[in-house]
């Protein structure tokens, strides 16, 4: 006998999703995390002036706009060759942190965290019983967000970077001002890693399974490029490549119930080869957040040292240190700006091939772009939520037949299930071109 369970729509993520559940005479046939958006940026933006390409595709989402809109940049300037100034890609830096910093305390404090307080009532719960960390979290997520508003002229969508340069740079008022705020949220994620690690943090739930080949992919920048870092459940290096051998290493697929692509490591295949991105993943990187001295100095880091007891849970603590660790680069980064070098803009007329790396909020982001005579023919996206699809449903699928009760799930097999995809923070409007 087979039965299908679909649940109501996950909450408290960035989008709409529901969750498919087969069961066939007592086990668990299929699950699958139905992403039912459908963005098609792939498809609008062929035939489009590459000097318009950036403002629009920044338009895929609200929470990750910058990230986009310089991974666009630099996948033009790739396909163009053209020497961007260190400033500018400094500045560039600078406003991806902030989107860090405001989407990693959107993501712990207002959806992850009242899974681990208990609080039913979400964030109004937390502010009613917890206020002073309700706080301390608004004023974060408020000045990353006033960070990109300064430098790209708003708080989403920027306006303020072009191909090669700046089209408006920052005052030096304004630089001031940024690194006012960048201290001010070191201090007080600072506070809030001390109150969440000595009162707030429960013991791990969510285990990866261990019949699962577990891979964490990260980029490495090194100046004007970067290499990708593979490594495998315990930590070790598996594989290394740049990003000129990017389209060779990672193939994705695609499936019949999903408009979402599944990327995986070319010389492992599928489904050995699906990889993990995000935050825990960063943290194996030689120059990440977790090789920070002051960052290991917090007790929370001492619960991501042994690698293979990590658990999904890890990724919240990973945010946490995350969002005091970009705070403190912001402010070494601002040390290397010279606002007099704001770049020159590029004749437009270009043919090529370009690839446009970085580490958006949730993971590796990637636009590779075909370009004829400035007009952009081809583009691949490649988004976080992409890469760590494969792993929500296979937990899914793995929580599903724990707490499999008959030919249910159990309720508390239904809250660890949306905590599940909750800690593994997709962004459905990113995810389907």
């Amino acid at each position: 006998m087979s039965r299908k369970l679909l649940f109501k729509k996950a909450t408290r993520i960035e989008g709409n999703a529901n969750i498919d559940i087969e069961i066939s005479n007592g086990r668990i046939r299929a699950a699958r995390f139905l992403i039912q958006e459908f963005r098609g940026f792939e498809r609008f933006l062929k035939g489009r002036r590459v000097e318009h390409v950036p403002h629009l595709i920044s338009r895929i989402c609200g929470l990750c706009s910058c990230s986009h809109q310089v991974a666009s940049l630099r996948a033009i300037e790739s396909a163009m060759n053209l020497d961007v100034p260190p400033s500018v890609e400094y500045l560039r830096d600078i406003m991806v942190l902030g989107e860090w910093i405001s989407s990693h305390s959107l993501s712990y404090f207002f959806l992850s965290l009242p899974d681990v307080v208990g609080a039913q009532g979400g964030i109004f719960e937390i502010a009613e019983k917890h206020p002073e960390i309700s706080k301390d979290a608004f004023s974060i997520r408020e000045t990353g967000l006033n960070i990109n508003t300064l430098l790209g002229k708003r708080a989403i969508h920027p306006v303020s970077m072009g191909i090669g340069h700046f089209l408006t740079p920052p005052a030096k008022k304004d630089l001031a001002a940024v690194r006012q705020m960048a201290a001010a949220i070191k201090e007080r994620a600072k506070k809030l890693i001390a109150a969440v690690g000595r009162s707030y943090h429960n013991p791990a739930v969510i285990t990866f399974p261990k019949d699962i080949q577990l891979n964490y992919l990260a980029f490495e920048p090194n100046g004007k490029t970067g290499a990708f870092r593979a490594f495998n459940r315990e930590g070790t290096l598996m594989e290394s490549f740049d990003v000129a051998s990017f389209e060779e290493s990672v193939t994705e697929m695609k499936t019949d119930w999903t408009l979402s692509k599944t990327p995986y490591l070319t010389h492992l295949g599928f489904p050995e080869g699906i990889m993990m991105v995000g935050p825990l993943s960063r943290s194996f990187l030689d120059n990440g957040f977790l090789a920070d001295p002051e960052v290991r100095k917090f007790s929370l880091s001492r619960q991501l040292q042994d690698r293979t007891s990590l658990s999904l849970e890890s990724l919240d603590i990973c945010r946490l240190l995350e969002i005091f660790w970009a705070a403190k680069r912001i402010l070494a980064l601002l040390d290397l700006v010279d606002p007099q070098e704001i770049g020159i803009q590029p004749d437009f007329e270009v043919n090529g091939r370009g690839l446009g790396v970085l580490e958006a909020p949730r993971g590796i982001l990637v636009h590779g772009y075909l370009i004829r005579k400035g007009v952009l023919e081809n583009l691949r996206l490649l988004v976080a939520t992409q890469f760590n699809n494969a792993y929500i449903n296979l937990l899914i699928r793995d929580l599903s037949q724990k707490y499999l009760k008959g030919e249910t799930i159990s309720p508390e097999g239904e809250h660890l299930i949306g905590r599940c995809i909750r800690l593994l923070d997709p962004c459905l409007s990113c995810a389907t071109h």
